[in-house]
């Protein structure tokens, strides 16, 4: 299924950006990036009418906290069509997008990642797995005393980056 990868990044970043409760020009610059890169899927249903729907909602210039809360609806309308999200494929997709999610606006700060510790913990069945234990393991590290310091944050950045390359 050539949309499912689209479809789960798309959902980690909307999971990314929104986990420190605001979104900032780059990561709306970013989720207009997607919409770009992805118009060429758009001549089949159901990958149209998501697509659709996402840009109607882009289509604003900005983006407020209703609006994210929209898109995770549709979202979840659209996951059993375009996505096996139990795969350890589709769990990766989705951990990448959270990363490119979190990258989009040049910062990491100590919501994101309990929200992306918490997100790995929910999906327990893969920190067995490589690239998920150790990322759980360098969150932990981090979230150690509560902050996120420039070194942790130059560290996070660098493994965030590596998780991109990976091909999934």
């Amino acid at each position: 299924m050539k949309t499912q990868k689209p479809f789960n990044h798309f959902k980690g970043i909307i999971h990314g950006i929104s986990s420190d409760g605001r979104i900032t020009r780059g990561q709306f610059e970013e989720m207009k990036l997607w919409c770009q890169a992805h118009e060429g899927l758009c001549q089949e249903s159901p990958f149209k009418e998501f697509f659709e729907e996402i840009k109607s909602v882009l289509g604003g210039g900005t983006m407020t906290s209703e609006e994210i809360d929209e898109m995770k609806t549709i979202l979840k309308k659209y996951e059993s069509q375009l996505s096996v999200s139990e795969s350890v494929e589709a769990k990766m997709q989705m951990l990448q997008g959270i990363c490119y999610g979190i990258l989009a606006d040049e910062q990491i700060n100590k919501y994101e990642i309990y929200v992306l510790k918490k997100w790995l913990e929910e999906n327990n069945s893969m920190l067995g797995l490589s690239p998920f234990k150790e990322m759980h393991a360098l969150l932990t590290d981090v979230m150690d005393d509560g902050q996120v310091d420039i070194k942790e944050e130059k560290e996070l950045k660098k493994y965030f980056l590596e998780i991109l390359k990976m091909e999934v």
